[in-house]
């Protein structure tokens, strides 16, 4: 067996590692990628690990997020009512003979600004939305773990979604890990 001759090769197309790729030879694996490569013998992998995971605090914030949006959209509607219900009340009882207005005058414009304010909520509520999905997203789209257990080292090579093409190559190095410890 030529132990140039590589058995299987995973190439990172995103993510942490992108740019870079795993090849397996009959008696080393090799993680080359810019300016570095990295080359470890089987004999010394104590373990391989390959699991589909996803995270679930992504899936809490994006729950929490919503709703954020859900409840800043829901408050815009009365906030902008009350607001402009007492913006009339005190312009009816400001004194405009009053230097600068007093302090009718002062609430009138608080209340114009609140109600400004409260207009500017239903935009907020969709950006927060968007932010929301965008977590749901990634939550549902998961993360798929090559890892590697050396002596006392892990080496964690994560690429996104379900990636059938990694699970392939964990699956030759897992074979040619069991040749190596049998021979």
């Amino acid at each position: 067996m030529n132990l140039d001759t590589p058995l299987a090769e995973f190439e990172f197309r995103s993510g942490l590692h992108r740019g870079s790729a795993l090849t397996l030879y009959p008696n080393r694996i090799v993680h080359r990628g810019g300016d570095a490569a990295e080359s470890v013998p089987l004999a010394h992998l104590a373990a391989v690990r390959i699991a589909f995971e996803r995270e679930p605090a992504k899936l809490g914030w994006a729950i929490a997020i919503a709703a954020a949006a859900l409840l800043l959209a829901a408050l815009a509607g009365p906030l902008q009512s009350f607001a402009a219900a007492a913006a009339a009340e005190v312009g009816t009882h400001a004194r405009p003979q009053s230097p600068g207005g007093g302090v009718a005058a002062l609430l009138l414009e608080s209340f114009r600004l609140l109600g400004a304010a409260a207009a500017l909520l239903p935009a907020l509520a969709a950006l927060l939305g968007a932010w929301a999905a965008l977590l749901a997203a990634a939550y549902a789209f998961g993360v798929t773990t090559l890892t590697l257990t050396l002596a006392a080292v892990e080496r964690a090579f994560p690429v996104r979604g379900r990636s059938r093409a990694l699970f392939d190559f964990a699956d030759a190095l897992s074979r040619e890990l069991a040749r190596v410890a049998r021979a």
